[in-house]
């Protein structure tokens, strides 16, 4: 097993010598490994290591069960470790995401920030081979295009390595047996409530069973073909935008269309989807049906200007022979929305108070109460509840005016009204039909919808203001 891991370190110049190494540990046997391995590894690559331990709080004293085994495995071992708390559960409400996703999310930002604060240039994670099969086929299951059935990367960013991708979970355990050393395991590893579970506990057994008896090299063997063969048609379409002078982090991308109808369909799908990442902060989140709306405006034969809002903030204009996909930041076309745009409605509020908004035909009702129940406030979702000494007078109902935000409750932070209403998919002449309750702060509450984090109503909460649209 160290054989294959200098193997895959070399294949993939993972390492050199003297390379200051962040090591995550959950404390179960693939990184327990990982950990040994290294650790072994360490003289011959004149190694320094440091270890890293997120601990979700899901799992109550399991959780702090591993966190105290990683402490004390790493002082055994002579390593540092760095060690953070956080509730997935709660970063989880209100962001409609699942806890895996926010897991990961949250794991990944750890790591950059632990490697950071230790110094290490490089880090590295247990990801083996059945991993990787686990991986292929969870993507494959949700018809993920070459980008996911390209699998784990060896490498991914130019400092986060994975050395044990190339060795499979029975070695693993084998190698932690002759070793000598112990490991945690994790309960929630054997849920079926995660598909990663139920595939590996169900799925691959099946098919392995019944269909192929090597199907996990053979996942990871086309793994390995699509990512060479996706590097390869990521090099074309870099080469292509450089040749339309796009410049990587440009607030606006003009893409000529005739050029880009010109274009195989592979192609024009990977040039969108990678204009698209360029103004998304995290690159995640831009989808087939996002990458499809683009390519159907720049189909268009007709010539009229048309545009396209996407989440994140991204606009996208068709005008003439030319395709704009530009960032929300971008000052001019703020300036221009601004001036383009004025507000459908607004009325001053002097509490208790009905106001007809006879621009949209509804009524807002807003009256001072005291503190309802949580079980009140569940039973009707359509009103809002809000602490009224929160917030900052003058009151006014208003419809919406360009670039403004507000700290949605529960969503850990603020958030540019045209995203929310992207997100929550409210077409666009209809957005200014929708009433919001600002202060002199900012936007407190979107009516029907949701509240400020800011005037949430919590234990120390005194007077509330109800308000109900009808």
């Amino acid at each position: 097993m160290l054989n294959q891991v200098r193997k895959t370190i070399e294949n993939h110049s993972m390492l050199v010598k003297g390379d200051h190494l962040l090591v995550a540990v959950s404390g179960g046997a693939d990184s327990v490994s990982l950990l040994r391995i290294l650790v072994r590894l360490a003289d011959e690559y004149r190694l320094r290591l440091t270890a890293a331990h997120l601990n979700h709080g899901l799992r109550g004293a399991e959780s702090q069960r591993e966190e105290a085994f990683v402490r004390r495995l790493s002082t055994e071992m002579g390593i540092a470790c760095i060690c953070k708390t956080v509730d997935i559960g709660s970063l989880r409400r209100g962001k409609g995401r699942s806890l895996e996703e926010i897991g990961r999310e949250e794991r990944y930002l750890f790591l950059d920030e632990a490697a950071e604060r230790c110094g290490a240039g490089k880090i590295a994670t247990g990801h083996h081979r059945d991993d990787q099969a686990e991986t292929v086929l969870i993507h494959l299951l949700r018809g993920s295009g070459p980008e996911g059935l390209k699998g784990i990367l060896p490498i991914r960013a130019g400092r986060l390595i994975r050395p044990l991708l190339d060795v499979g979970r029975a070695e693993i355990l084998e190698f932690l047996r002759r070793e000598g050393v112990p490991y945690m395991t994790d309960s929630s590893n054997l849920s079926p409530v995660f598909l990663r579970n139920r595939i590996r506990a169900g799925l691959i057994p099946e098919l392995t069973a019944n269909y192929n008896p090597r199907l996990v090299a053979g996942l990871c063997h086309t793994a390995g073909i699509i990512r060479g063969e996706d590097d390869y048609l990521q090099g074309v379409v870099r080469r292509i935008i450089d040749g339309w002078e796009i410049a990587p982090n440009a607030a606006e991308a003009i893409v000529p269309v005739a050029a880009l109808r010109g274009l195989h369909e592979a192609l024009q799908g990977r040039i969108i989807k990678l204009l698209l990442e360029a103004a998304v902060p995290s690159k995640n989140g831009i989808g087939y049906r996002h990458i499809e709306a683009v390519l159907a405006l720049s189909r268009k034969l007709d010539g009229r200007c048309r545009s396209l809002d996407l989440p994140f903030g991204i606009r996208v204009e068709r005008e003439g022979g030319l395709l704009r996909i530009r960032k929300e930041g971008d000052r001019r076309a703020r300036g221009r929305e601004r001036k383009t745009s004025q507000p459908l409605f607004e009325y001053g509020v002097e509490i208790p108070a009905t106001i007809h908004l006879k621009e949209i035909d509804k009524t807002i009702h807003l009256e001072l109460i005291g503190k309802p129940t949580l079980r009140e406030m569940k039973e009707e979702p359509r009103k809002a509840f809000m602490d009224y000494e929160r917030m900052s007078p003058p009151l006014i109902l208003r419809s919406a005016a360009p670039g403004e935000r507000i700290d949605l409750f529960g969503s850990g932070g603020k958030k540019k009204l045209k995203e929310y209403f992207i997100d929550r998919k409210i077409p666009r002449p209809l957005r200014k039909q929708i009433p919001l309750l600002v202060d002199s702060q900012s936007v407190i509450w979107i009516a029907g919808e949701r509240i400020s984090e800011r005037v949430r109503v919590t234990k120390q909460t005194k007077r509330v203001l109800k308000a109900e649209m009808v």
